[in-house]
């Protein structure tokens, strides 16, 4: 019985990472860096905010890419976690749903779209 229960348990598990993705949005904030110790500074603090799933920051664009969970924060909440440590933020980009789209795969013997099959 020990070893049925283990493993469904072991079957069921992947099924709990699907459902707990949920939706995950991607914004482009414009902020004032001028060195390492500045994206130090943004990634050390930023990543951590409660919803914030991923983190790109570009010193040479000076710019921000958060990936979040719109359910656990939303863009002025962001906005104001770069005021408290003393970078404000613009947005550049508006947000954009970060969910996979099925992609387009080229036959190459007839130059024909075919979906991909997922």
């Amino acid at each position: 019985m020990k070893r049925l229960l283990s493993i469904l348990l072991i079957c069921l598990f992947p099924l709990i990472g699907i459902y707990a993705k949920g939706e995950r949005r991607t914004v482009v904030f414009d902020v004032q860096m001028h060195c390492q110790n500045c994206v130090n500074k943004i990634e050390k603090n930023i990543a951590f905010e409660r919803g914030v799933k991923d983190l790109l920051v570009d010193l040479k664009a000076k710019q921000v890419t958060v990936v979040y969970d719109p359910q656990k924060t939303d863009i002025p909440t962001l906005q104001q976690a770069f005021e408290k440590i003393g970078k404000p933020a613009k947005v550049h980009t508006a947000p954009t749903d970060t969910k996979t789209k099925p992609t387009e795969e080229v036959d190459a013997s007839s130059s024909a779209s075919i979906p991909n099959a997922q």
